[in-house]
């Protein structure tokens, strides 16, 4: 392979590596349809997963009612609006083979982080939203300022409760 075809190829590869670095949390929200968001003014935790890292989930849940807070919601005893978080971690496996006729096997091991939020009618209980953000993490040293980042990014698709403030993302 000539010097060119080396550089350019080079060049792409390290495009690739770069965008996955940017990439951030994958993010996926669902909405009832036909809820009207502008109804609910109060909000409570009605459960909250146990975590092996109980300062990261007070940073997690503050982090999500400010962001609440935002929206127009306020938190109660008893709200409108019944919320449940849920985190997690799954180790995850991944082979490659290369080489000719795949005799070579690369073995890549790495932990997903999860985090999901489901909000319910406080009467109803009927389903109202469901937001999920997943990226790669490391579990021994959990980055704040990413996760913080995830939940900015979910909770930008949290329909508003504010009159005249702009739709969810």
């Amino acid at each position: 392979m000539n010097r060119t075809r080396l550089l350019a190829l080079s060049a792409v590869l390290s495009l690739f590596v770069a965008t996955g670095a940017v990439a951030g949390p994958t993010i996926s929200s669902n909405t009832a349809p036909g809820v009207n968001f502008g109804a609910y003014k109060t909000y409570q935790w009605v459960q909250i997963s146990p975590s092996s890292n109980p300062v990261i989930q007070q940073e997690i849940v503050a982090s999500i009612e400010q962001s609440l807070a935002s929206k127009g919601l306020v938190k109660a005893d008893s709200g409108d609006m019944k919320l449940v978080l849920t985190t997690g971690v799954q180790s995850q496996t991944e082979l490659e083979s290369w080489g000719r006729w795949g005799l070579q096997t690369s073995t890549y091991t790495y932990s997903t982080g999860q985090l999901s939020i489901d909000a319910f009618d406080g009467k109803t209980n009927q389903a109202l939203w469901h937001g999920q953000a997943t990226e790669t993490i490391n579990p021994q040293k959990p980055d704040m300022n990413k996760i913080n980042q995830a939940i900015t990014k979910l909770m930008a698709t949290f329909p508003t409760t504010i009159p005249g403030a702009p739709p969810a993302k």
